[in-house]
């Protein structure tokens, strides 16, 4: 796009009535939660009012931080990557009315960059978190208080009717988020042993596929029941429903966030998705996926939390391992067990 072009879109984003903080997250699901949390925070810094700029498929969120924003503005993720692509956005520009992108890569002129890449090298020994690296973004005091989301009351009536419609047993059914949109999932047979055994202690076994990009290849769960959870009713199934298993990804940053009230095992990834076109990965450090490591304020005293290592090159020993340590609650070699576990 044109700076012509994108001058023009900037109107069309601006509130046409006042003033307001133009905040874009042109990122994944769990970035719009952090910038969310930390939003009321911003306005008792900055003043002014907050336009938020999110992918369309993001818009639930803030509707879980009421009478936060004063405009909310659905736009494609490419597109805004355009505004710092493009130059359009000068180097560490921080003025009201003009947007601030708060995607790590592209804010400023590039020392947070490295200090992200600091921060997922160095997970445990640095003191980095990932929220304290927003609220540098965001010009806040190391102090600024993360504002935590709140499901809506409509969310838990409207997730009734499927609950109803599916026949979710109450506390006795497992959710697998099979996929990720980064992360490289999970092998198909370390979610087929984990439903295995939770169906042996009598759990049924829902599969969510709901917004994932990247699946487990050759997958066969017999007896499970394929469903598309929205993003507006998955923390209510999923309370209902009493388990959920899952890879690396946004949701678990606002599952996290939002203290989801069931058992949660996340399952570390070994390797991320850089050409969604190819479908080509590159191995990272299993700690860049861990939640605890990286954002410990979220993690510290929630209860029914554990967190996987998934082997890189796993034999159907370690898998089993993982599968029963999930399924029974017994931690091994591969659990990052939380502290309040």
């Amino acid at each position: 796009m044109t700076h012509d072009q994108l001058n023009l879109l900037l109107e069309q984003i601006r509130h046409p009535d006042k003033r307001t903080w133009i905040l874009m997250v042109p990122n994944s699901l769990g970035e719009t939660v952090v910038v969310c949390g930390l939003a009321s925070g911003f306005i008792k810094k900055h003043g002014y009012g907050i336009t938020l700029v999110i992918p369309d498929s993001h818009t639930f969120i803030p509707q879980c931080f009421p009478d936060t924003f004063d405009r909310i503005v659905g736009l494609n993720l490419g597109v805004m990557r355009q505004f710092s692509e493009k130059g359009f956005i000068p180097q560490n520009f921080f003025k009201v009315d003009f947007p601030i992108n708060t995607w790590p890569e592209q804010h400023g002129d590039g020392r947070i960059r490295a200090l992200h890449d600091r921060w997922q090298s160095s997970f445990g020994n640095s003191g980095l978190s990932l929220l304290d690296m927003y609220r540098y973004i965001l010009r806040l005091d190391w102090g600024s208080e993360f504002i935590a989301p709140i499901v809506p009351e409509k969310s838990y009536s409207d997730a009734n009717e499927l609950i109803a419609k599916l026949n979710i047993k109450h506390k006795k059914t497992v959710v697998l988020f099979i996929g990720n949109n980064t992360a490289k999932p999970s092998p198909a047979y370390l979610w087929e042993q984990t439903a295995k055994l939770y169906s042996e202690q009598g759990y049924d076994v829902l599969i969510n596929k709901y917004g994932a990009m990247l699946l487990p290849e050759n997958l066969s769960i017999p007896n499970a029941t394929v469903v598309d959870i929205p993003l507006n009713l998955a923390i209510p199934i999923c309370e209902y429903a009493g388990n959920a298993v899952m890879g690396a990804n946004g949701f678990v940053l606002f599952a996290i966030a939002s203290k989801m009230d069931c058992n949660m095992n996340v399952l570390m990834p070994n390797e991320i998705c850089y050409d969604w076109n190819k479908f080509l990965y590159k191995e990272i450090d299993f700690m860049t996926g861990c939640h605890q490591l990286g954002m410990p304020e979220l993690t510290c005293n929630l209860k029914n939390f554990r967190e996987w290592i998934v082997p890189r090159e796993p034999d159907s020993q370690a898998l089993d391992e993982i599968a029963r340590g999930i399924v029974f609650g017994i931690n091994n070699e591969y659990t990052i067990p939380n502290g309040s576990s």
